[in-house]
């Protein structure tokens, strides 16, 4: 290190620590004042109170933060952070599943292709899902024909929301 990028650091070091000592200042005891009671505000029976946040953002947090196979309650309701593909891929690995799961994969992805948003990488993670059928892996199978599904449902997604938004990619 050089001489100067050491004295900038101390001073600085030296300067934040004058700041928070200055700042400090007695603090008295609050005093003791009883609070109002809190006012219990009822939804009337025309509008039940409304959630928090939605399920899909429920579901995005606690996918986020605990991943898959996690429960959680959102509106009264249990729920878990699997996507639909994660339960389906979690079948017996027989070879009749995982055929089921890849042909289910197929459809969905020929379903995102027909409106023109099909993913690249998911033809050769379909073609991979095969392999591993034609090589008896049926477990890896069916995780990877669950990853291709996942990424046609995804991309339908895309469509529709291109299809409501189309006019934000419009310059003014």
């Amino acid at each position: 290190m050089n001489k100067g990028l050491i004295i900038a650091i101390v001073l600085i070091v030296a300067v934040v620590l004058f700041m928070t000592q200055s700042d400090k200042k007695e603090v008295s005891e609050p005093a003791m004042t009883k609070a109002p009671p809190p006012v219990q505000v009822e939804p009337s029976p025309a509008e039940p109170a409304a959630p928090e946040v939605s399920l899909q953002e429920a579901f995005e947090m606690n996918r986020a933060m605990y991943g898959k196979g996690h429960s959680f309650a959102w509106n009264g309701e249990q729920h878990t952070t699997d996507h639909p593909e994660e339960i389906e891929a979690s079948k017996e690995a027989t070879q009749a599943n995982a055929e089921a799961l890849l042909a289910s994969a197929m459809a969905k992805n020929a379903e995102v292709a027909k409106l023109g948003f099909e993913w690249k990488l998911t033809g050769d993670i379909l073609k991979k899902a095969q392999q591993s059928i034609d090589q008896g892996n049926f477990q890896q199978a069916l995780n990877l024909a669950a990853q291709a599904k996942y990424h046609a449902r995804i991309g339908i997604e895309q469509y529709h929301y291109a299809q409501a938004n189309w006019h934000l990619s419009v310059p003014e």
